[in-house]
């Protein structure tokens, strides 16, 4: 099994609390409103804080393990990482795992992927400075196996 993600990302165990945020009301015009659609997000269990594990992170996404809400719901999301002590973030869930389940002998637990809406600006660029330090670390580790050998 290959990662194909295009945007790096860090791995870690760290808890994080999450909750399934109601949709919005937008009020407008009565001409705006006869054309205007949009996707409204799931609301089953909103307003209710879930503890769960940050598994991986990038400036996109993340994925979390524990109860998956459902599929499109908008969630509010609050963890820290090293470094900056307390991430607020907004995103949809686009995909989930329901169960806990074996692929290729790894298991893999159930969770779910979400695409930030909303990550506060330096916390985003906080992400991206620890994904580059990680890349180059590797990096390094490549070079040095190299040379060793």
């Amino acid at each position: 099994m290959t990662n194909r993600r295009m945007n790096p990302r860090l791995y870690f165990d760290i808890p994080i609390t999450w909750e399934v945020l109601p949709a919005q009301t937008i009020n407008m015009p009565d001409e705006l409103s006869r054309v205007f659609q949009r996707v409204h997000p799931a609301e089953e269990g909103a307003g209710k804080k879930i503890d769960g594990r940050l598994r991986d992170l990038s400036s996109t996404g993340a994925f979390i393990t524990g109860t998956p809400p459902p599929l499109l719901a908008r969630i509010g999301l609050v963890f820290g990482i090293p470094g900056y002590s307390k991430v607020e973030a907004i995103g949809w869930v686009l995909w989930r795992r329901t169960e806990d389940v074996v692929v290729e002998d790894k298991p893999l637990e159930a969770g779910f992927g979400i695409l930030f809406e909303y990550l506060q600006p330096e916390a985003r660029l906080h992400i991206d400075r620890l994904v580059r330090m990680q890349t180059s670390s590797q990096n390094l580790d490549n070079l040095w196996g190299i040379l060793l050998d």
